[in-house]
C-alpha cells in the first residue's frame, strides 16, 4: 500500500486537523512515513491566517513535486485559494470539511482515473462535525479536541470565517465521547479547541457546561481551552475554572490592538477600556490567572498615537506572555481593501518595541513566582540539554527543572512539585523568553 508523510504549517487547529487526516489515511490502508523522502504522496496542511505559514507550505509541496511526490494541499490555503495559481504543482487540493473525500480521491490518482474535481474545497458542509474519529489514537500526553468549527465574528483582518465557515458545535456527547477514549490511552491533559470557544453552542449546552461535563466525567490532571473572544468571555466560565478541579486558570484573550478606534477598525467589538476591565474581572475571579494575548502592529491606519494605547494595555494588564506579530493583509478580508499606509520600517520598529514592553511586564510577573511552590507537568525534555525535565504549571507557564531529573517512564506525564528561583532574562527572544528557571525543588 502506498506510503504518506504529512507535515503542518499553521495553528494547533491545523495540528488537530492534521491528525484526523492521519487517523482517517490509516484506517483506509495508507501507512505513515516520518520521512518525506521515503513517502509516494506528501501532504501539507497549511494555514492561510499568517502569509509565513502559506508561503512555507506552498513551497514545501512545490519541492516535493520535483522530487516526483503526489502532493496534496490541506487546510485553509486549499479553502481560500481553490483552483487559483497558488494550486499550481499540487495534485489535489482539499477544503477544511472535504478530508473524507481524501482516500477515495487518492486511491482514484493512484489508479489512474481522471477526476472531475481536482479541488475539493468549496462545500463547507462536506464535512460535519460528529464525523470526526471518535478512537483516535493518541500521539502523546496531551492532545486537542476540537470542539467547534468556523467563526462569526468577522474581523476585518481575518480570513478564518472564508477558510472554515460559520460557527457549528460538536455535540457535547461526542467530544465527551473522544476525550474518554483518550483518557482510556493514558492522556492527561486536553485542550479544547475553537475559533471562539465561548460562543460554543450544541443546540442544547453552552460553553460553561461542557467544561463542568468534562470536569466531572473525565480524570484528566487538566483540561484548557483556547481561543476566547474578550467580549463572550462570561463569568459563568469563569466560576467554572474556579470550582473546578482540573480546568486550569490559564486564559488565551487576544487583545489585537489598544486603541480604540483601531479595534473599531478590526471589527473587534470592544474598547481598550472594556478590554482592561475583563482582565480586571478575570483576575478578581482567578487570583492566580495566567493571562496570555496576541498583539499585532501596523494595521492600516495605526499612528504612533495609536501604537502607544497598545503599548499602555500591556504595562496595565501585565500579560504573562503575548504572540506579537506584524499585520500582512490577508486576501478576501475587509482590511485588506484599506490602505496599508504604515511602512515595514515603522511595523519592524513598533514590533522591537512592543516585545521589549512585553518582556518587562512578563519578567515582573515571572519575579513574583520566586519560592512559591507550582505544580509542573512534565512534558518531555528539555530542548536545550535532554537530562532535564521540562514542563508547564496549572497557568501554561513553562519551565525546566534542574537537577538530576531526566525524563523516563518515571516522570513523564506525572505532576510534580517545583519551586521558582530567578528567571533567565532573555529580552529580544519572544517566545519562551523568561519560562524557564534557573533552578527548582523536585519531588513526585
Amino acid at each position: 500500500m502506498k506510503k504518506f508523510y504529512i507535515r503542518t504549517f499553521g495553528c494547533q487547529m491545523n495540528v488537530y486537523d492534521s491528525r484526523l487526516v492521519r487517523e482517517i489515511l490509516l484506517s483506509s490502508g495508507f501507512v505513515e512515513v516520518q520521512n518525506p523522502e521515503d513517502a509516494d504522496i506528501v501532504l501539507s496542511n497549511t494555514c492561510s491566517v499568517r502569509q509565513k505559514a502559506e508561503e512555507r507550505g506552498v513551497k514545501f509541496l512545490r519541492d516535493m513535486k520535483k522530487l516526483g511526490k503526489i502532493t496534496v494541499m490541506l487546510g485553509c490555503v486549499a479553502q481560500q485559494h481553490g483552483g487559483e495559481e497558488v494550486i499550481e504543482g499540487v495534485d489535489l487540493a482539499f477544503g477544511t470539511r472535504s478530508y473524507r473525500l481524501i482516500p477515495h480521491a487518492l486511491q482514484s490518482l493512484l489508479n489512474g482515473s481522471l477526476l472531475e474535481e481536482r479541488i475539493m474545497a468549496r462545500d463547507f458542509g462536506l464535512l460535519e462535525l460528529t464525523d470526526a474519529p471518535l478512537k483516535r489514537k493518541a500521539t502523546g500526553i496531551s492532545e486537542f479536541i476540537n470542539i467547534m468549527q468556523g467563526c462569526d465574528n468577522f474581523c476585518s483582518y481575518c480570513i478564518v470565517p472564508y477558510t472554515r465557515g460559520r460557527e457549528v458545535s460538536r455535540p457535547a456527547e461526542h467530544i465527551i465521547k473522544e476525550a474518554k477514549n483518550l483518557e482510556k490511552q493514558g492522556v492527561v491533559e486536553i485542550t479544547l479547541l475553537g475559533q471562539n470557544v465561548n460562543s460554543y453552542f450544541d443546540g442544547r449546552f453552552q460553553f460553561y457546561e461542557l467544561l463542568q461535563f468534562l470536569d466531572r466525567e473525565t480524570n484528566f490532571l487538566r483540561i484548557r481551552f483556547t481561543t476566547s473572544h474578550p467580549r463572550d468571555l462570561t463569568y459563568s466560565v469563569l466560576r467554572t475554572i474556579a470550582e473546578s478541579k482540573s480546568i486550569t486558570d490559564w486564559i488565551h484573550l487576544p487583545l489585537q490592538a489598544g486603541s480604540t478606534k483601531i479595534l473599531k477598525m478590526m471589527r473587534r467589538g470592544y474598547t481598550k477600556d472594556e478590554y482592561i476591565e475583563i482582565t480586571k474581572n478575570i483576575r478578581k475571579v482567578l487570583p492566580e490567572a495566567t493571562i496570555t494575548t496576541d498583539i499585532m502592529v501596523g494595521f492600516p491606519g495605526e499612528t504612533e498615537a495609536d501604537f502607544e494605547e497598545t503599548i499602555d494595555v500591556v504595562r496595565t494588564v501585565k500579560f504573562d506572555h503575548a504572540f506579537t506579530f506584524i499585520y500582512s493583509p490577508r486576501p478576501g478580508t475587509a482590511a485588506a481593501r484599506l490602505k496599508d499606509d504604515v511602512t515595514p520600517e515603522e511595523k519592524g520598529k513598533r514590533l522591537r518595541v512592543l516585545i521589549e514592553e512585553v518582556n518587562k511586564a512578563a519578567h515582573e510577573k515571572r519575579v513574583q513566582m520566586i519560592g512559591k511552590f507550582y505544580e509542573f507537568l512534565v512534558e518531555g525534555h528539555s530542548r536545550k540539554d535532554s537530562s532535564l525535565s521540562a514542563g508547564r504549571n496549572r497557568g501554561f507557564i513553562k519551565g525546566v527543572i534542574l537537577g538530576n531529573y531526566p525524563v523516563g517512564t518515571y516522570l513523564l506525564g506525572k505532576v510534580i512539585d517545583v519551586r521558582g528561583l530567578a528567571p533567565i532574562v532573555k529580552p529580544i527572544k519572544v517566545i519562551d523568553h523568561f519560562e524557564l528557571f534557573e533552578n527548582a525543588t523536585v519531588s513526585v
